[in-house]
This record gives C-alpha cells, sequence and structure tokens, in this order.
C-alpha cells in the first residue's frame, strides 16, 4: 500500500512538473525540440525552404573543399522577425548607423530619426532585418564568411600576421593564437572581432589611457558591458567591466575576451558571427544574448575573415558554414531596403496606454497572470480580437523578452469613462497616443447635444466621423453605430 502511494506520489510530481514545462514554453512561444543540424545538402526541401540548395550548390562548385551544414531552426520565419524587431523608444535590438547607404527604408519608421547609443545609430527597419536576416542573401563568395564556425583551426603567427598588419594587433600574434588554441576559438574570427570593435588603429578601450582621468592602465578589446546612452557612460562602463576583471595588460583583455567569447557564446551554440548576432540556435535566451545591436556586424566581421584568408592563400581550403533556415519563409529573397526610399511597418505593433501597468493573461480574461505591460510600452499584437469575452476585446501580445498572453484592449463595458489600452502605432503619427471617451464624438471632453448630432447627421448620411470620432460615437460597443447609440448618448445627457 505505502508502496503503491509512493508511486502515485511520483506520478503526481511527474505530471506537475510536466504542465510547468509545457506552460513555460507556451509562454515563451519557444521551442526547443524541433532544431537539428544536417550535412546533407541534397534532402534541403526546396519548397519549404527555397534557393537555398541551388545558392549552397552553385559554391560549391567553385569551391568543392568547403563544408555546409543546414540548421534547421524549427522556427517560423514571421515569429523570429517580430522578436527581433523590438525594443522602440528604449533598446532596440537591431541598429544602423545613419550614414552612406544606410538611410531612407534602412531606418525603422516607428523611431523615426531617434538617436540610440552614442548619437549616431538608429533604429534599424522591418525591412532591413528582413534583409540581413534571410540567409539567402549572403550565400556568395563576398558575405558567406558571417555563417562559418568559429572553432579553432592550426594557425601560424606569419599566417595570422598578413591579418594584423598595419593594426595596433601586431606583434600579438602568438598570444591571440595560443589562447585561441585553449578555448578552441578561431584565431582570424577573434582577430576580425577586435579589428571589428576597436579599429585598425585601436580606440580608447585599447590604449590604456583610461578616460577623463579613470581607470587609467586597463584595456577591454572587445568592448565588453560598453553600453550607455552617451560616449562617456559607455566608455565608462566598458572601463569598470575591465577593472573588475583585472584587465590591466592588453594581453590580459585579449586572453579575458576570448574566455568571455567562448563560454558565452559559442558553448551557447552560437558558433558563428550570424547566430551570435541573431540566436537563433542557443540554449538559453533565444533571440536575445547577442552581441551587439549593430544590424550590419556579421557581415562586416565576416568580410574580414575572408579577406584574411585571400592574404594567406586559404579561401579554397576546407571551411565549414552553417546555414540556418526557417519555416515559412518567403518564396524568395527578402529585397535590400532603398536608402533613397521610406521604411513601413507590416507587423502589427501596438503602444501600451495605460497610467501603470495591463496585466497579461494565460487566455481572455483568464485567470492566471504571465506577465504585465508598462506604461507606453510598445508590444507585437500577434492576434487581434473579434469578438468581446466578459465586456471587452482581448487581443494576444507579445512582449520583447518573448513572453506571450492576453490584455484587454480597451476598458469593459460596465465602466464610465472609455479608454483604449492598445493603441495602434502609426507611421505618420507614432508618439501620439489618445485617450478617448465613449459619447464624446467631438473630442472636447464633454458629452453634449453637439456629441448626439453628429451622430445622427453620419447615420442619416450627411455627415461624415474620424476613426477615432467612431470609436466615441459606438457607445454600446457592438462595433456599429446605429440610432441606438444616439438614444444612450442622448439619455446620458439627460439624465446629467
Amino acid at each position: 500500500m505505502k508502496k503503491m502511494k509512493s508511486i502515485l506520489k511520483m506520478a503526481s510530481i511527474i505530471l506537475i512538473m510536466s504542465m510547468i514545462l509545457t506552460i513555460f514554453i507556451t509562454y515563451n512561444n519557444i521551442s526547443f525540440a524541433t532544431q537539428n543540424i544536417s550535412t546533407d545538402i541534397n534532402a534541403i526541401d526546396n519548397s519549404k525552404y527555397p534557393g537555398i540548395q541551388e545558392k549552397i550548390k552553385t559554391l560549391q562548385s567553385k569551391y568543392p573543399n568547403w563544408k555546409f551544414k543546414i540548421l534547421y531552426t524549427g522556427l517560423n520565419w514571421d515569429d523570429v522577425i517580430s522578436h527581433e524587431y523590438v525594443g522602440h523608444g528604449s533598446s532596440p535590438k537591431n541598429l544602423v548607423q545613419k550614414y552612406g547607404n544606410y538611410k531612407g527604408a534602412w531606418i525603422c519608421s516607428i523611431c523615426g530619426d531617434t538617436a540610440y547609443d552614442n548619437g549616431s545609430w538608429r533604429c534599424a527597419s522591418e525591412q532591413a532585418i528582413k534583409y540581413m536576416m534571410d540567409p539567402r542573401n549572403s550565400l556568395n563568395e563576398s558575405d558567406i564568411f558571417q555563417f562559418e564556425e568559429t572553432s579553432y583551426s592550426e594557425t601560424t603567427a606569419t599566417e595570422l600576421k598578413k591579418m594584423t598588419q598595419g593594426t595596433f594587433l601586431e606583434g600579438l600574434e602568438e598570444k591571440i593564437i595560443n589562447t585561441s588554441k585553449q578555448y578552441n576559438v578561431s584565431p582570424f574570427f577573434v582577430t576580425a572581432r577586435i579589428i571589428q570593435e576597436q579599429g585598425k588603429s585601436g580606440s580608447t578601450l585599447s590604449k590604456g589611457q583610461g578616460y577623463n582621468g579613470k581607470y587609467v592602465g586597463y584595456y577591454n578589446l572587445f568592448n565588453i558591458a560598453a553600453s550607455g546612452n552617451t560616449t562617456e557612460e559607455i566608455i565608462l562602463n566598458a572601463l569598470a567591466y575591465a577593472e573588475k576583471k583585472g584587465w590591466n595588460t592588453i594581453e590580459k583583455s585579449i586572453a579575458g575576451g576570448i574566455t568571455f567569447l567562448s563560454d558565452n557564446y559559442i558553448s551557447n551554440d552560437q558558433n558563428t558571427l550570424y547566430l551570435q548576432k541573431f540566436n537563433v540556435a542557443g540554449k538559453k535566451d533565444l533571440y536575445s544574448h547577442q552581441y551587439m545591436q549593430n544590424i550590419l556586424v556579421a557581415r562586416s566581421e565576416g568580410t574580414k575573415l575572408r579577406n584574411a584568408y585571400i592574404n594567406i592563400n586559404s579561401l579554397s581550403n576546407s571551411h565549414t558554414f552553417v546555414i540556418p533556415v526557417y519555416e515559412n519563409m518567403p518564396k524568395s529573397a527578402c529585397s535590400e531596403p532603398d536608402s533613397n526610399g521610406t521604411s513601413s511597418t507590416e507587423i502589427d505593433l501596438v503602444k501600451v496606454n495605460v497610467d501603470q501597468t495591463l496585466r497579461i493573461r494565460n487566455s481572455p480574461n483568464g485567470t492566471q497572470t504571465v506577465g504585465w505591460l508598462e506604461k507606453n510600452e510598445i508590444v507585437t499584437r500577434v492576434e487581434k480580437a473579434t469578438s468581446k469575452v466578459a465586456g471587452t476585446y482581448w487581443d494576444k501580445v507579445r512582449k520583447a523578452n518573448g513572453v506571450v498572453g492576453y490584455a484587454a484592449r480597451e476598458t469593459f463595458e460596465s465602466e464610465g469613462k472609455y479608454k483604449l489600452y492598445l493603441v495602434p502605432i502609426s507611421s505618420s503619427n507614432n508618439n501620439v497616443v489618445p485617450s478617448v471617451t465613449k459619447g464624446d464624438v467631438n473630442g472636447d471632453g464633454r458629452i453634449t447635444s453637439s456629441d448626439y448630432v453628429l451622430i445622427k447627421n453620419y447615420i442619416m448620411g450627411t455627415g461624415t466621423l474620424s476613426e477615432q470620432a467612431k470609436t466615441c460615437a459606438d457607445y454600446n460597443g457592438d462595433g456599429k453605430i446605429t440610432s441606438s447609440d444616439y438614444v444612450l448618448i442622448k439619455n446620458y445627457i439627460m439624465n446629467n
């Protein structure tokens, strides 16, 4: 009997743990079970992943020593883009430096000319994210090396010097190679990363001179923890991190940075430049835990790797590339943004119009809270409700951190003063969040005879109403403007 009770108790524990795991995966909208890697290029389903096989075979025909792996992420393409196109107004996941060709449709229509980081960066548009994340746009000789595996391969100081020559890293080749080998990281990848971060001549973080008299003698070659809203804040945060880690020589900073990359990215299955920028394969923090906000960084560092291989005559040698593919990919490669055009928002983004917070529930009018929305937060509306539950519409939303659930779009029918909680973001006026009152059709802050006259004229066909005015005119919330609304507003006026 005791044994039977013990078995039942254990079964109950397993069931509860299973339910918790299911809830966690559901609410974070992430599935880890469907990802796998294949080396069988011929097995690629051209109907699901159009253009991938053809482009790989074109490269293989010219470079027969190159090897390719297909990373089947199991992630839906639109979901991936919506997880990357977030952070508007606070800290966008993807930034583009506003210069040269990277303007126009490269710039997010929501944030517009809002400056980020040190002031020269802008939020990248949805189209820019699609273009840079679509692997088909980089399956060519110029951009392919952002997909190269970053594991160690035998390298000599003479070979690496062809990459460091003319840079502040000259003379440090042996240190880079030895530490890279210890942590199974490509020395070429490490060198490309440092030059990308510091430039050929180095920067404040690589010269040990400190900043404004602070942190003199410390180095941070990988720009780790270099974040903030001003140049001073960015540099001081990075130097403070270097002091904390004891990086008081350039060699210690190199070793510490390599260790950081190995422990935090490569061991998390982010073993290519692409995957370090766009985390679609990590064992933790999917869609976050991304090395830089610069949307072009993977391609840029990949170009440095390619040039290094050309300099040492090893471009045709054995290189292994990991190509990610997504479910429901577009039939053709996503087009490059027009630097002279303007960007548009296809994803349904809404701004949270509340005084403090708004609950996210597990279902329409559900009793379980799965998260909270903050005032002025911008989130993705995954599904827009078409019918009311318990007196209001419940839209399915996704936060930037991946939490998914249901939030009330507006106040309940029983509430006297109407307010729209989830306000669509318009590219023409994305900073204004309207707060409207049912019955106040003319928007003067009162409900008077002028309002029901406007409704009467609209019903009779002798007048028109704006979209906001229509929301106010629909007094009973049935989605239509009829004589019932006119009577209700008239009764309200007579009783007040």
